[in-house]
């Protein structure tokens, strides 16, 4: 069930302007046409029956997360539990960034926080760079159906990370190190209502030096059991393995 996600400028009444990017969406990339059904949501996670009125309009009736042949398309979206997710990705070369962003939002990640490490090779995202792959995380929340809120990303150092990380924390390292555990042993036993933090490097990986003070700070190291991923992967294979192990007891 593919969902639309109503903009800031929404106001809580029975209708909504359409922004041109969001004519784009239904009309173009969805094909709706005038009269058709799409469930919607809005920021504080509501869920809406919306109606198509001309090409600039949604009606909405408010909805509990409905789904069915009514709305724009019969495919059907997770209903399950999905962990509370933060991926701390530290910032890689070009457009890897928004591509892990895209990636992050269609497997259900609640955050995306992005890291200034010793090896990133590019500092803080600029403010447009950021409103891209804000941008980009509303279209694969749209397309996926996922349920989880689209939080706009930030940049901070790796430090902040270790003081404002909560619940099962895990960083992804190169090699093996003294308290290595495998990805299930560090999340088998995740508890209903606790956050998981998924720290993962750049091209460059992380130092020694970071990696003591993450261990030092509670993160787990965990050396994936795969081939060598690239910073771009690793995170997305480890939020799946993470949803498919902790989904065992949390659904």
């Amino acid at each position: 069930m593919r969902i639309f996600l109503l903009g800031p400028s929404y106001d809580g009444s029975g209708e909504y302007r359409l922004t041109r990017s969001d004519r784009n969406y239904l009309f173009r990339s969805l094909r709706l046409e005038e009269g058709s059904l799409i469930t919607a949501r809005d920021s504080e996670g509501n869920y809406f029956e919306a109606k198509l009125t001309g090409t600039d309009t949604l009606v909405l009736t408010p909805a509990e997360r409905p789904e069915g042949e009514s709305l724009s398309d019969s495919l059907s979206s997770y209903r399950g539990r999905i962990p509370d997710i933060t991926l701390y990705q530290c910032i890689c070369k070009g457009r890897k960034n928004e591509d892990i962003a895209r990636m992050a939002c269609e497997a259900g990640v609640r955050r995306i926080v992005f890291v200034e490490s010793e090896f990133t090779q590019e500092r803080a995202l600029s403010g447009h760079a950021l409103d891209r792959v804000t941008e980009i995380m509303r279209q694969a929340v749209q397309q996926s159906g996922s349920s989880a809120p689209v939080e706009v990303p930030r940049t901070i150092p790796f430090d902040s990370v270790l003081e404002e990380a909560s619940g099962r924390k895990i960083i992804l390292h190169q090699g093996q190190r003294s308290r290595t555990r495998s990805l299930y042993d560090a999340v088998f036993d995740l508890g209903e209502d606790e956050r998981v933090c998924i720290l993962v490097g750049s091209e460059g990986g992380f130092s020694d030096s970071e990696c003591g003070r993450a261990e030092e700070s509670g993160f787990i190291p965990v050396l994936l059991s795969t081939n060598i991923l690239r910073a771009e992967t690793a995170g997305i294979f480890c939020i799946g393995a993470v949803e498919s192990i902790a989904g065992r007891t949390l659904t």
